[in-house]
């Protein structure tokens, strides 16, 4: 069934906490969905057919378990708690899930896009329908009523200028990621070449500057998005020793260059 499009009143995109349990809720109906098309018995199906059709049950769950933590996360859920629920260690849980949880910010916390035209609400409130109809003694809205939009709805202006301060960031991030690309490129081209060392520690120094700034950025996210702060901050420590590795390594090449230099002289 498809999502209705929001109604004027409904607000298309809900705080990220919201966002995150409706995403999870989704994923709770395609798995449940793709555990019972497995219950038929096909006489004829072909060899290996109930396990392909299991493994992409897996894949399902894996997404389900993925939309949990970052669920989790939204809601102020710990690295070490969510390595306690898991039974792994907290450094293996980060591993796992960290880069997922990072996606998850950089594409702006949302089930869909923007521009969909479609409600989070609005699917939350469907989920309500099926939910009650295959569980009449539950509550008759069981996703919706759990949501932040529906139990504290002035929060919302709030919320708004938050993720308009995040969704910035993020906008500057993609562009500084965008020119280190370009600097990491033109680097392996002058080494390829053979260029001489001045020339590659320059677009180092470059790289370093702009790794730098990169770490600010990072850092001013952990104050708009704070429920992720520790994903933020441990990418802004990582630019931070990038930053620090490429300065040291423009010098070596710098000294390199003047040694040359020094040496072309004596020779003349």
């Amino acid at each position: 069934m498809t999502d209705a499009p929001a109604s004027p009143e409904t607000p298309c995109v809900l705080s990220p906490r919201d966002e995150a349990r409706v995403w999870f809720a989704l994923q709770a109906e395609r798995t449940s969905d793709a555990a019972l098309a497995l219950l038929p018995i096909d006489p004829a199906a072909p060899q290996g057919d109930r396990l392909r059709r299991a493994l992409a049950l897996k894949k399902e769950l894996d997404g389900l378990i993925t939309r949990a933590v970052i669920a989790e996360r939204e809601e102020g859920t710990t690295w070490a708690q969510l390595a306690d629920a898991a039974s792994i260690t907290r450094q293996a849980a980060h591993e796992r899930w960290a880069p997922a949880v990072s996606a998850w910010a950089a594409n702006g916390r949302t089930t869909f896009p923007e521009d969909s035209g479609i409600s989070t609400l609005a699917a939350a409130r469907r989920l309500d329908r099926k939910h009650a109809d295959q569980h009449p003694d539950h509550s008759e809205n069981a996703v919706s009523s759990g949501l932040d939009a529906v139990r504290f709805p002035g929060a919302a202006a709030a919320e708004a200028a938050r993720r308009e301060r995040a969704t910035g960031l993020h906008a500057r991030l993609a562009s500084l990621i965008t020119q280190l690309h370009g600097m990491h490129k033109e680097l392996s081209l002058l080494t390829e070449a053979g260029a001489r060392p001045e020339a590659r520690a320059a677009v180092l120094t470059q790289q370093a500057d702009l790794e730098e700034v990169m770490a600010a950025v990072y850092e001013e996210l952990t104050g708009a998005e704070p429920e992720l702060a520790d994903e933020h901050r441990a990418r802004a420590e990582r630019a931070r020793a990038n930053t620090v590795a490429e300065r040291e390594y423009a010098e070596l090449l710098a000294a390199k260059a003047e040694a040359g230099y020094q040496t072309e002289g004596v020779t003349k």
